[in-house]
C-alpha cells in the first residue's frame, strides 16, 4: 500500500464520517416525530453507513498495523545490520591501530638506538648540538 493510496483510503473514510454525521444530524432534526418514516428511513440509512465506516476503519486500523509492523522490523533489521557493521569497522580500526602503535613503537627504538650509536661514536658532536639547542631555547625564552 502505497502513501498515496493509504491518504486515499483516509480521506474516504474522512468522507464516509463525515456523511454520517450529516445522516446523525438529519436524525436528530427528524427525531420530534420519532415514529416518522423520514426518522426510520435516515436511521436505517445510518446504520448502514456506520457499519460501512466500521468495517473501513478496521481494514484501515490492520493494514496501518500491518506497516507499522513491518517498517519496525525494517528498522529492526537495519539496526542490526548498522551494529555488525559498526562493530567491525570498530575491529578493523582497532586492528589499524595496534599495527600503528607497534610499527610507531619499532620507529622510535630504531631511532632511538641510532641516535645512542651517533652519540658513542662522536660525542663531541653530540655534547656541541645540544650546547647549540639549549643556546637556541634560551634565546628565545629570553626574547619575550
Amino acid at each position: 500500500m502505497g502513501k498515496q493510496d493509504f491518504e486515499a483510503r483516509r480521506d474516504a473514510l474522512l468522507q464516509d464520517i463525515r456523511s454520517m454525521m450529516d445522516d446523525v444530524q438529519e436524525l436528530y432534526d427528524n427525531s420530534v416525530e420519532e415514529g416518522t418514516k423520514e426518522a426510520k428511513e435516515a436511521k436505517a440509512k445510518l446504520q448502514v453507513k456506520l457499519d460501512a465506516a466500521k468495517e473501513k476503519l478496521g481494514r484501515f486500523e490492520e493494514e496501518a498495523a500491518k506497516r507499522v509492523k513491518y517498517h519496525a522490523g525494517q528498522a529492526k533489521e537495519r539496526f542490526a545490520e548498522f551494529g555488525e557493521e559498526a562493530g567491525e569497522r570498530f575491529k578493523r580500526g582497532k586492528e589499524c591501530f595496534d599495527r600503528f602503535e607497534e610499527e610507531a613503537a619499532e620507529r622510535v627504538k630504531h631511532r632511538a638506538r641510532q641516535a645512542d650509536e651517533a652519540v658513542r661514536e662522536k660525542p663531541y658532536y653530540a655534547m656541541g648540538f645540544a650546547a647549540l639547542a639549549g643556546l637556541v631555547v634560551g634565546v628565545l625564552l629570553n626574547r619575550r
